[in-house]
């Protein structure tokens, strides 16, 4: 569906920022959300950081960005009390955050293209699994990530600014 997925750069911002308002001006009206708070998470100055690092991805269709996703090369701090299946940690692992589809490609398996790229990235750069969280009650992207080859490894508790301390589905695709 997607023409292609590539790094984000810098002149991406403006267009990968508008997806991100667009997607949470959506979350009211969705059955299932991400649960982000627009300008905490996600906020500007984390997709411009997400650019700079050269972290983000965004998905392309028709030249417009369409979908995003941020790729880490390196586990979350606040996942270092799970108990992963792998064993994998640290500069062993990828993590995924803020995966975004426009709310006008949906149902079309884009996020399932995000999904499969950001484990082939982690695959090609060595790592040994990928990592992520959802959002408690987030049945569609359980479902797309499990779809994916992921596992679901337990609940964990972590504090994120925008959601206070909550118990957040933790999924594992060991590579």
């Amino acid at each position: 569906m997607l023409d292609k997925i590539r790094i984000a750069t810098e002149e991406d911002f403006e267009a990968a920022w508008k997806l991100y308002v667009e997607v949470c001006e959506q979350m009211p009206n969705d059955a299932y959300s991400p649960g982000w708070t627009l300008g905490v998470f996600p906020a500007k100055a984390g997709v411009r950081e997400a650019i700079e690092a050269r972290e983000l991805y965004v998905g392309m269709l028709d030249s417009a960005v369409v979908a995003a996703f941020v790729l880490s090369p390196h586990d979350d701090e606040e996942y270092r009390d799970v108990p992963w299946p792998s064993g994998a940690t640290g500069d062993d692992v990828s993590t995924v955050h803020l995966l975004a589809v426009h709310p006008y490609v949906r149902g079309k398996h884009v996020s399932s293209e995000l999904v499969r790229e950001a484990v082939r990235l982690s695959r090609s750069w060595g790592k040994r699994a990928v990592h992520l969280d959802v959002m408690p009650g987030n049945l569609a992207a359980s479902r797309v990530y499990l779809r994916e080859g992921f596992s679901f490894v337990c609940e964990h508790e972590i504090f994120y600014e925008d959601t206070g301390t909550i118990a957040f589905e933790m999924y594992e695709h060991a590579l």
